[in-house]
């Protein structure tokens, strides 16, 4: 298994020899599949493999019938290079055509055409060159390459070997363009079957990324997570799956019944699935018309919502303008920026676009149209300025490799240079300057309204979700450079704070807060926002408090005073006395308290060697003396 192997999809009119220039070059018949037909596979797409001297060669061969598109279409995803099959007798026909956008589309770059049937021409050497004229033509408004045509005959009696082996080296030699990384490995299930003794297996095309035996997958739209048990490339077994390969996984986890040709594989956590996505599309389109929409080998129906008559140039995919649009589509789409889809409606008109804006926001029309159109042009500088304004409170990075086909440290890299934000590198969020003086803002005011508060970044963090610690850092670095706030032994004091020693003070607030609180005081977080005190600050009294006997901490979040937890004992002691035993409804009917409170002192309770725990109740295993 090699970088360089490639994927070619073979496209062309019906009966105009695609399936017998398989058969020529690698003796595959994709019209014999005994042992698929047996597992009762539909077979509208065929599949097989050639290996060359520098090369492997997976071919995916399909259906040439116009009312077989769909399944041209599932097969075009992932391919390297289109190979364009043109009989010499009916030159180039509708299906020709249709195949040829398809693939331009989908924005493969290179073609090979090979013409066919050259002996069922009266004069080959006068109307060869005419339909070799026809064939370049037709790819100078494209954006597809064509790479070489190379004619031959397939008759049975012909000689081709010539022409055959011609073939072969230039599938050898032709250059393979360098495929979408999307940031993750992608894999759309185009077939799914029960295998005696193996269980649930499913094939496709790589499209970006790799996965190993033993690795674990997400099946987005099955909401399950399955186990790669093995892995097979070209009929042989594999410990590694990569871009440009037929790949056959077995699955466990999982019944090949959960499964459907368009259901994607990718890690899991990486991708959020929305019923609208925002898209350029590339043709002739109408607004608010229901289109089959063809996804990886997935289908679905979408209404088209034009967001802007006027068509813009996007060179980032290719020479034909783009129409912004959103898809209002019937399922959840778990789409990845600059993924190319095809568009179909019921009369057979087909146009494509790709995606831009995968994860939709709550905006407005026009701030949309102009987000779209910046990421139209992979001006990511622009985009994430303009999603910083829309998400005053924090726009994440953490989705860019979804939302921008990035990595974290390619997107962390265009943030670092942008200079009208502030960059939070440690959380990859991205904030407008203006919330660093909002933040501001609220911490004086918390200042104002206690002159005793004691914080630091992470208190502001926790008081105030969208902030991140850095942001938070950054907005106390101001006012303490505007001489508003002062610093302490790592807190940050209001200017009219008297206290001395911080210690002594934050343990005596929170063993006079306790004793108020009695029975049920409250989680020490809750404690620390009401006092404004600093959550290590606070856990560091609560420690010493405890150390010194003063304070007893009965769970993770119950802290009492040793004062209040003996008149709880007593109060638990007193109903033994009373009924014979203690339990949750009792002591409730007595103190009022919450379950959380009860649990945690019967708990206490059976720390004491007098006491037994039959069937949740209390009792004396003997009585003192």
């Amino acid at each position: 298994m090699q970088d360089n192997d490639i994927i070619v999809g073979l496209g062309g009119h019906i009966d105009h020899g695609k399936t017998t220039l398989i058969k020529a070059l690698n003796g595959f018949d994709g019209d014999s599949l005994k042992e698929e037909k047996q597992r009762g596979i539909t077979l509208d797409l065929s599949f097989s493999s050639l290996q060359l001297p520098s090369r492997n060669v997976a071919f995916i061969d399909v259906p040439g019938h116009e009312k077989l598109l769909k399944n041209m279409i599932a097969g075009a995803f992932g391919i390297d290079v289109f190979l364009l099959v043109i009989a010499a007798n009916e030159g180039i026909m509708p299906q020709s055509l249709e195949h040829m956008k398809v693939a331009n589309l989908l924005g493969i770059q290179t073609c090979i055409c090979v013409i066919t049937k050259i002996d069922k021409l009266n004069s080959p050497k006068e109307e060869l060159p005419l339909l070799q004229a026809q064939i370049k033509a037709l790819f100078q408004s494209c954006d597809m390459t064509l790479h070489s045509i190379i004619a031959l005959s397939l008759h049975p009696e012909a000689e081709n070997a010539k022409q055959i082996q011609e073939l072969k080296m230039c599938l050898d030699s032709v250059p393979k363009m360098p495929k979408t990384d999307y940031g993750m490995f992608v894999y759309y299930i185009d077939r799914s079957f029960h295998i005696k003794g193996a269980g649930c297996v499913v094939s496709g095309s790589v499209l970006s990324g790799s996965c190993a035996l033993n690795d674990k997958l997400y099946v987005y739209q099955a909401n399950k997570e399955v186990l790669i048990k093995g892995i097979q490339i070209h009929d042989r077994p594999a410990a590694v799956a990569t871009p440009s390969h037929r790949v056959a996984f077995n699955l466990s986890q999982i019944n090949h019944t959960e499964l459907q040709r368009g259901y994607l594989l990718a890690p899991k956590g990486y991708l959020r699935g929305f019923d609208s996505i925002d898209v350029g599309v590339f043709g002739e389109i109408k607004h608010n018309m229901i289109y089959q929409c063809y996804l990886g080998t997935q289908k679905f129906n979408a209404k088209v919502q034009l967001l802007d008559d006027i068509p813009i140039s996007s060179h980032s995919f290719g020479k034909a303008p783009l129409k912004l649009a959103t898809l209002k589509c019937d399922i959840a789409v778990f789409g990845i920026f600059s993924q190319h889809f095809i568009l179909r409606s019921d009369d057979g008109n087909i146009c494509g676009g790709v995606i831009l804006n995968p994860i939709i926001d709550p905006i407005k029309k026009h701030t949309k149209i102009a987000l779209l159109q910046a990421l139209a042009q992979k001006d990511f500088q622009n985009a994430f300025t303009q999603l910083t304004q829309i998400h005053k409170k924090g726009f994440g990075l953490i989705s860019s490799t979804q939302r921008f086909a990035l990595s974290h440290e390619q997107s962390k890299a265009i943030a670092t240079n942008i200079e009208s934000i502030f960059f939070d590198q440690s959380s990859l969020t991205l904030y407008p300057l203006s919330q660093i003086q909002t933040l501001a803002n609220l911490i004086l005011c918390i200042f104002e309204k206690n002159k005793s508060a004691l914080l630091s970044a992470s208190s502001i963090s926790l008081r105030y979700k969208y902030a991140s610690p850095a942001l938070a850092q950054k907005a106390l670095d101001e006012l303490l450079k505007e001489g508003l706030i002062r610093y302490k032994n790592g807190l940050y004091l209001s200017k009219l704070n008297t206290i001395k020693d911080i210690n002594t003070f934050v343990q005596d607030t929170l063993y006079t807060t306790l004793s108020k609180q009695h029975f049920a005081p409250l989680a020490p977080y809750n404690i620390y926002e009401e006092l404004d005190i600093d959550k290590q600050t606070g856990d560091n009294a609560l420690k010493a408090l405890s150390l010194a006997k003063k304070v007893v901490r009965l769970n993770h979040n119950l802290f009492i005073t040793s004062n209040a937890l003996t008149q709880m004992v007593h109060l638990m002691r007193g109903l033994i006395a009373k009924h014979g035993y203690v339990d949750v409804s009792t002591l409730r009917e007595e103190t009022h308290l919450s379950r959380k409170y009860l649990i945690g002192y019967l708990e206490y309770l059976d720390r004491f060697e007098d006491i037994a725990c039959i069937e949740n109740k209390r009792t004396l295993k003997y009585k003192r003396t």
